[in-house]
């Protein structure tokens, strides 16, 4: 019987990704104490920007790994071809259901091609803009060698990045989602054990990025054998080709310029934030804004898992435009996704100074409460809209591209003016009220016309039926 259950658990994507999320919160639980009484007020916010500006460089990918993971999922479904935009999603009429092999590589060539140019513009950007958002730590640390070490490891650390997005989207839309977060599961776990040595021995910054450019390294590589080897089992034979098949690139830039503007969009808005407090000189404010945030997300990205694991399935439903059982998948998983983010912030929130006191750390505290609940606020809708913007760019369309511009601009441009003038309640109230006049909305609001879903219907089927489905698969295990 414990057998059966570990094989239901191990062959589980939902249990397997909650599981690599458990091993990150253990990572992050020891490892980020360890790093809050270890390192300064700067070295601790640096590093913290460090993680911003890897999505930062990664901009130059444009958010094309969500373009090619649900290309892969339209062709492992059977489509013959990619739509172009909604009018062509309509027009489609697809029924098959075995994998498009042939398409599949074709697709595999094209993102080749694409990524190393994307690669050369990663360098620029980091260089260029990423030197100049850190510059005042720069300044502060006396221009540390470590710290410039560190910056150089990440920008190495990033373009790795970017070229495994591309193999993970392709394990993602062929349904490998077990393997990869069976991967993410041993990947946090041996990391433990490898941040704790580097930090007892007195190493710093630079040496944890070292040991994530190894990391990065080796998942780069098993990901890429898999794939590889995944298609030789399907008795096709991949070759060393960067030969672009324009109808499947045209299909690609038909949406991956909209998005990759939006994704850019997106993080002035989310990030952007950041960005704009790696220039105040209080770094002690600095470092509490950066721990909260971290950890918030932290606890978001865990709440996303119950619906993210979900995407390759919907991309599937969507090219087929089944969308009743796609109302049934994630409904549920709405609800799941928004309670366990509710709870834990809650938690957090509740406990957060009090775990600090814990571990002797007196120079990083949370926000103060009404910035707490405006951040917990915040990241709530935010996730819901994403969960909605996702399921209508299947259809190749990104028509909420203008105000998610101009929402990122807005709350990067204000953003400063508003810290100097009212401090950080002013720039994350900001941030709030700017996306809830567009962002917040919009996306969710053309989702459910697509899905021809009623908002009242919505709500029901959401927070009523939601806790119905998992009373009921609580009560099924039971038995």
């Amino acid at each position: 019987m414990i057998r059966r259950i570990l094989d239901r658990i191990v062959g589980s994507p939902t249990m397997m990704n909650w599981i690599s999320q458990l091993t990150g919160f253990i990572h992050g639980l020891f490892i980020t104490s360890l790093i809050l009484i270890k390192f300064s007020t700067i070295d601790y916010s640096f590093w913290m920007l460090l993680k911003t500006l890897s999505a930062f460089g990664i901009l130059a990918e444009a958010g094309l790994g969500r373009t090619i993971e649900r290309s892969v999922s339209f062709f492992f479904s059977g489509a013959s071809r990619l739509p172009k935009n909604k009018a062509d999603f309509n027009s489609l009429n697809e029924e098959s259901s075995t994998p498009n092999l042939p398409q599949l590589a074709q697709l595999l060539y094209t993102t080749k091609y694409i990524y190393l140019i994307l690669s050369s513009v990663t360098i620029v950007l980091l260089a260029s803009a990423g030197t100049a958002f850190l510059w005042n730590l720069f300044t502060q640390s006396g221009h540390s060698q470590n710290l410039w070490a560190a910056y150089f490891l990440m920008i190495f650390q990033s373009l790795i990045l970017l070229q495994s997005i591309k193999w993970k989207s392709f394990m993602t839309g062929t349904r490998h989602l077990v393997q990869l977060y069976r991967l993410n599961t041993i990947i946090n776990f041996v990391r433990i054990f490898g941040f704790l040595a580097i930090l007892l021995s007195g190493r710093g910054i630079e040496y944890l990025m070292a040991y994530i450019v190894i990391e990065q390294l080796l998942a780069y590589f098993y990901m890429r054998s898999f794939m590889v080897r995944w298609f030789k089992s399907n008795d096709f034979i991949l070759t060393r080709s960067l030969k672009l098949n324009k109808e499947i690139f045209s299909s690609l830039w038909s949406v991956s310029w909209k998005s990759g503007l939006n994704t850019w969009g997106f993080f002035f808005s989310n990030r952007g934030v950041d960005l704009i407090i790696s220039q105040l000189k209080d770094t002690t404010l600095m470092a509490g804004f950066l721990f909260t945030t971290a950890i918030l997300r932290f606890i978001r990205k865990v709440a996303q898992t119950a619906v993210t694991v979900k995407y390759p399935e919907v991309y599937g439903l969507m090219s087929l435009k089944r969308y009743d059982v796609l109302k049934k998948v994630m409904s549920p998983r709405i609800f799941l996704s928004i309670c366990i983010m509710v709870i834990g912030f809650i938690s957090f929130g509740l406990s957060g100074n009090w775990l600090l006191d814990m571990i002797g750390v007196e120079d990083k505290r949370l926000v103060p409460l009404s910035i707490f609940v405006m951040m917990s606020i915040y990241l709530v809708l935010e996730s819901h809209a994403l969960i909605h913007g996702t399921i209508y760019i299947s259809t190749n369309d990104v028509p909420f591209l203008i105000p998610g511009l101009i929402t990122g601009a807005l709350t990067f441009f204000l953003g400063s003016l508003v810290l100097s003038r009212w401090g950080l309640p002013g720039l994350v109230l900001l941030q709030l009220v700017l996306n809830l006049a567009n962002n917040f909305w919009y996306s969710a609001y053309l989702s459910l016309k697509l899905l021809s879903w009623p908002f009242v219907t919505y709500l029901k089927n959401v927070f009523i039926d939601g806790p119905r489905y998992w009373i009921s698969r609580i009560a099924a295990l039971k038995l």
